[in-house]
Formats: C-alpha cells, structure tokens, sequence
C-alpha cells in the first residue's frame, strides 16, 4: 500500500473503530474487576473499598468509548469501518515488522519463564542480549565482527545493569 492511502482521513476509520470497541470492553472488565474488589475486601459500602477508583476509571472508560464509537459510526458506516479492519488485519498478518516483533516476544518470554530462576541472572540476560540483538540486526552476510560486536554489547548491557543495580541501588537481582 502506498503512503498516500495510509494517511487519508477516511482510512483510519477501521482503526477508530476497533480501538473504541477494544476500550469499550476494557472498560467493562475493569468495571467488573472494581466488583470483585469489593467483594474481596468484606466492607459493607462500596466508596470503602479498594475497587472504588477503578470503577471511576472503568465508567470513564466506557463513556468515553462509547461516546468514540458513537462519533466513528456518525462519520462512517459499519461495514466501511469492518472492511479496513480486514484490510488492515490482512496487512498487519503479512507484515515482517510484526513478525519480527512476535519472535522478539518470544526471546523475552523464553527469558522471562525459562532463564530467570533457572540460570545465573548474568548468563540470563547475556544470552538474552545476544538473541535479541543478533535476530534484530541479522542481514545474510553476517560478519565475524558484527557478531563479535553484538556480543561485546550484550557482554557491556548486563554489566551495566548488575553495576547500576546490584552494586550502586543494592538491589537483589533473580
């Protein structure tokens, strides 16, 4: 798709709609939460407990979205609005960035879930450093000096992060 198509006022509609219809629900499952709160905290009135801010921030929410919904749906009709949406689902799917990103999550996750707890904190997060920025930065011919760069980079991050917050803060690392 060109540049041209992706900045017209009329094509950001199937993104207007769907982030309204994503707050709308947001907003009542945090409602929904304020709830259990309430109910977990074993007060009689509800400005008492610890779900009343939520419960504010929740009907907020949902007036709001509501209110956007409303405003899109004025401006563009439903099945205009559900086509880009498509659209924009069919290119978001097709799209290396987001592949990209996916696997980028999937490093961190195996990080998070595997390394942390299992492994030295340091080895962690080195070979963690290393994937991410070898996977991010990886062109076909990759060089022995580029790799050997990324390493040292990773090598230099983790020092810095048990430096700053180990030895300077005192903080517990995992």
């Amino acid at each position: 798709m060109s540049e041209e198509k992706n900045t017209r006022p009329d094509a950001r509609c199937g993104a207007e709609f769907l982030a309204g219809a994503v707050c709308w629900v947001l907003s009542i499952y945090v409602m929904f939460k304020a709830i259990t709160f309430w109910k977990e905290d074993y007060v009689e009135e509800f400005y008492y407990s610890s779900g009343l801010m939520p419960m504010i921030i929740g009907i907020a929410l949902f007036i709001i979205s509501i209110s956007y919904l409303i405003r899109t749906l004025k401006e563009h009709p439903l099945k205009e609005c559900l086509s880009d949406v498509k659209n924009f689902a069919v290119e978001l799917v097709k799209s290396k960035y987001v592949h990209k990103a996916i696997i980028g999550l999937i490093i961190m996750g195996i990080y998070i879930y595997l390394f942390l707890g299992n492994t030295p904190f340091w080895i962690g997060t080195f070979i963690t450093l290393s994937a991410l920025l070898l996977f991010m930065n990886w062109s076909k011919p990759m060089s022995i000096k580029n790799i050997a760069k990324f390493l040292l980079i990773s090598a230099c991050g983790t020092a810095a992060i048990i430096i700053v917050f180990e030895v300077i803060f005192r903080v517990p690392l995992p």
